[in-house]
């Protein structure tokens, strides 16, 4: 151990009972864990079998396996993840296998299939936030009674979960979540089978431990019968509150346990000084923490720059640029582009695409160019060039109401000719529905005459599909919140074409790269694109954090006290994956809006 600090040292070398080791950004977690295991194998003599470690993904499992058998010259502890755990658990007592295991994209395919069902609204965005709230009442141990949906009504909220447990009673299935409850409900019925496990560890590892839920951590408390938990991770990352983690069972955990033992692993070896400072200066803005002095090793590196561009498009442009530059001693896969919230990717694609700046989207999923709401105003753009489209003109009649019926545009349709101008002429059709039609023509003959950023506002203001939205959200019994964002980036992102044949065909072009990337599974390599929940636990040595205003960061979702502070957490996360540059922009506007500073900021930046 001649490698470790005295820090590391200590909490490697801890002899028996609960110990706490606080370790912030870069400072060698990982490290002290395997040193950890070693020591208890090689000094205390402990057989490998008697040591439990656990991490939270296959991936972290996997690596720490690999460095241990490094370290250990092949010796092999148990290294699991919470999952594995827990389906070992379950699947020994109730015989279950693989094949019962209902996979992420199954089970977000079930989810959609029911929503479709119940008549509401089935879109990726809907059914993904569906499928995190379930999981976190799951893990929270909640009862359905006590829980009002943010999703979508209660009651509906409620009728899908009954389909979802319906289908897998059904289906013999199981996902990740009933591992964990299966788990703890076993373990707290069945104490023949909690000892025979029990029997098994006699000391238990857990890596980041702030990621814990209840769940997980009541499996934890009943398991630990011999009192030898060593937990290790950082408060200040406490990022994943809608899967259940609150930093609330870290700072709590001197209560659960109060001979625990307690270490600060407060040098960081990523970043520099620099960085560190500031990172600090804004961490310290939280009340409920454990205090900490991160310090790093004298390395103090350029300061921390601002930028100030004027909106989206200028910032993308203006990161562009910089990436260049850095590029030319960095290699690209070395550097990040971070932003709250996946949606506003859009604009790095668009302008690192254009640029050739070869990037990678760490949360791959259908691009905002593949949104039925872009699809709609593209429909838009294409009949204001030819209103003959009779595919396009069925997808957009009636967006916003137009009370024109589909038998009344499938009976146009069996004509020759146009529909738009058959339901002119249809003899089913009354003058009111017609006067709506030629209205329609008079109006797309104005589109045509816009660029495509003019265009849009036209469509979502003068021809109403901003109200089309509110009446589909509330049809569809969910928030428009998140539909007016997707309209507000599309209509931002417009603002750099001159023409509507040229934006239309750059979205249909973007959405067909994107679905063959994700068919093909592509891995390219370059500028990480990540959210900051995404890029927890990576480091680069250039790092931009994107539009640090308020609305973002916090985001304007962050209600309470504790929203705001995990908010805060969640930047932190984002800065303190920096190595040697960073760069926090500002920008001016935000979809045509004045913005303010993210008053994480305030007193730090002028």
């Amino acid at each position: 151990m001649l490698n470790l600090n005295a820090d590391q040292r200590a909490a490697a070398t801890h002899s028996d009972g609960p110990m706490m080791v606080l370790a912030g950004p870069g400072s060698g977690k990982t490290t002290v864990i395997l040193h950890r295991i070693k020591y208890l194998i090689e000094e205390r003599r402990i057989n490998p079998k008697k040591i439990l470690v656990i991490t939270y993904t296959r991936a972290a499992a996997e690596e720490m396996r690999v460095r241990f058998a490094v370290l250990c010259g092949g010796t092999i502890a148990d290294i699991s993840t919470f999952h594995s755990l827990f389906y070992r658990v379950v699947s020994s007592h109730f015989g279950y296998t693989t094949d019962n295991v209902l996979q992420e994209a199954e089970r977000a395919g079930v989810l959609k299939s029911i929503l479709v069902n119940q008549g509401l609204a089935s879109d990726d965005d809907v059914t993904r936030e569906i499928s995190t709230e379930l999981s976190l009442i799951t893990n929270e141990l909640i009862d359905m009674e006590h829980h009002n949906s943010r999703a979508i009504g209660s009651n509906d909220f409620k009728n899908v979960c009954a389909a979802f447990a319906e289908y897998k009673k059904k289906h013999n299935k199981i996902d990740f979540d009933d591992m964990t409850v299966g788990c703890y409900n076993l373990f707290k019925g069945n104490k023949k089978l909690l000892d025979a496990w029990r029997a098994k560890y006699q000391y238990i590892l857990i890596d980041e431990f702030q990621d814990i839920n209840r769940a997980q951590y009541e499996c934890i408390k009943l398991l630990n019968v011999h009192n030898n938990l060593f937990i290790v991770g950082d408060d200040d990352q406490s990022v994943y509150k809608f899967r259940g983690a609150r930093p609330e069972f870290f700072l709590n955990f001197e209560t659960d346990y109060p001979a625990v033992k307690k270490v600060s692993l407060d040098i960081n070896y990523r970043s520099t000084d620099r960085i560190i400072g500031l990172c600090n200066k804004i961490i310290s803005g939280n009340a409920r923490r454990f205090h900490k002095n991160i310090r790093g090793t004298g390395i103090n590196g350029p300061a921390p720059a601002l930028l100030r561009p004027y909106d989206i498009q200028a910032e993308a442009v203006a990161v562009a640029e910089r990436v260049q530059s850095i590029a030319k001693k960095t290699a690209y896969t070395d550097i990040a582009v971070i932003y709250r919230s996946n949606i506003q990717s859009r604009a790095f694609i668009d302008v690192f695409s254009n640029l050739h700046i070869p990037f990678q989207i760490k949360d791959e999923a259908p691009g905002i160019y593949e949104h039925w709401i872009l699809k709609d105003v593209a429909a838009y753009f294409k009949l204001a060039d030819d209103t003959g489209l009779n595919e396009e003109t069925a997808r957009i009649i009636n967006k916003p109401k137009r009370y024109i019926s589909r038998d009344q545009i499938a009976a146009a349709g069996k004509k020759k000719g146009a529909v738009l101008h058959n339901l002119m002429r249809a003899s089913n059709i009354q003058t009111w529905q017609r006067a709506k039609a030629e209205d329609l023509i008079a109006r797309l003959g104005a589109i045509k005459q816009l660029a495509p950023h003019a265009a849009y506002k036209y469509i979502r203001e003068e021809i109403g599909y901003d109200g089309y939205i509110e009446e589909y959200a509330a049809f569809k019994r969910i928030k428009p919140d998140g539909l007016y964002e997707i309209l507000d980036e599309l209509t931002e992102g417009a603002k750099g074409f001159q023409s509507l044949p040229e934006y239309v065909a750059y979205v249909e072009q973007a959405a067909a790269e994107s679905r063959e990337k994700r068919l093909k599974k592509e891995e390219p390599a370059g500028v990480m694109l990540t959210t900051m929940h995404s890029a927890k636990g990576l480091e680069f040595e250039a790092v931009f954090i994107i539009s640090a205003v308020d609305g973002l960061i916090p985001h304007e979702k962050s209600a309470t006290a504790a929203e705001t502070e995990e908010e805060r957490r969640l930047f932190y996360v984002g800065l303190t994956r920096a190595k040697r540059i960073l760069y926090i922009s500002v920008v001016k506007t935000r979809h045509d809006n004045k913005t303010t500073p993210s008053v994480f900021l305030n007193g730090i930046i002028k």
